[in-house]
């Protein structure tokens, strides 16, 4: 008996098969055949890296002049770098930014950390000091702290010049301050669509996809009060996160936040590249989760 079970625990750990998952295996079966036992090896799940929770077709968004856009966010959060809590320290780095960036007092930024839900701000005991540095003209705002670097435009003509912008801002952070691990980046866009309409006979299904809007529209009617919902899925190696919702009656949330949380050597070039790539995906979803019509009437084309 003993070298049966030596033999057969041989067998089975070159399948990737212990004895008890055998035994139970064939248990459940009503059998003790090694043969469908040793056939069974344990799934294993894909890394995390490669599992694509959206697949949606590509995009080419024209430049929208009435899109519902209320701010764009890129933001980086890195190893601290506490030389940045010293106002002395940043002459160098406002002198890169160049003579349009009007330096502010320090202030909490506007929506908090990436990932987070878009909530009022509330300080903390422990509060790092927020720099802010403003470019009237475009209404572009960069946000500086010891573990982070923010750009946030309330409207921008062509998303090169965004990335662009954020390239120079965060080589400008590189050169100045070193920070040598990111641990964190994000990309996230709130729209907010403030029309009467929404309130009217068809409400939010005439701006909001079906597939979004469900079950708004159906057996539920469309006489919606109001909603507000969170989804949240994995998106190589990151996160996903679409809140949206009826928040006043004529007014509709939109929020694409897409984000990773993975430390990695601080790589100006790969951030920036990484940045794009969540602004393509973001693209997709903002173009899917508005209805034809109303899309039709963003590019100007309702009849």
């Amino acid at each position: 008996m003993h070298v049966y079970v030596s033999v057969l625990r041989a067998l089975l750990r070159q399948e990737g098969v212990s004895i008890l998952q055998w035994l139970y295996s064939n248990l459940d079966n009503g059998t003790i055949g090694y043969h469908e036992a040793i056939h069974e090896a344990p799934a294993r799940r894909a890394p995390e890296e490669d599992r694509i929770a959206i697949e949606l077709p590509r995009v080419e968004l024209e430049h929208l002049p009435q899109a519902p856009l209320q701010v764009a966010i890129a933001q980086v959060r890195f190893s601290a770098v506490f030389a940045i809590e010293n106002r002395g320290e940043l002459s160098g780095f406002q002198q890169r930014l160049g003579d349009r960036y009007l330096a502010r007092e320090q202030s909490p930024p506007r929506f908090g950390a990436l990932g987070r839900a878009a909530t009022p701000h509330v300080p903390s005991l422990e509060q790092e000091t927020v720099w802010q540095f403003e470019e009237p003209e475009r209404e572009w705002t960069i946000s500086l702290s010891s573990t982070g670097l923010a750009l946030e435009a309330a409207r921008y003509l062509d998303f090169d010049d965004f990335a662009g912008e954020l390239a120079r801002i965060v080589e400008a952070l590189a050169e100045e301050f070193d920070p040598q691990r990111e641990v964190r980046l994000g990309v996230r866009y709130v729209n907010r669509i403030e029309d009467r309409r929404l309130s009217g006979k068809n409400g939010v299904t005439h701006f909001i996809s079906e597939q979004l809007a469900s079950p708004v529209g159906g057996e539920l009617g469309s006489d919606l009060l109001g909603s507000l919902s969170e989804l949240r899925f994995r998106e190589n190696g990151g996160t996903l996160a679409i809140r949206h919702g009826l928040i006043e009656p004529r007014r509709y949330l939109l929020d694409f936040d897409r984000f990773a949380e993975k430390e990695r050597q601080f790589a100006p070039a790969s951030i920036v590249k990484r940045v794009r790539r969540f602004h393509a995906l973001i693209e997709q979803l903002f173009v899917w989760s508005l209805s034809p019509g109303y899309l039709d009437e963003l590019r100007g084309r309702a009849g």
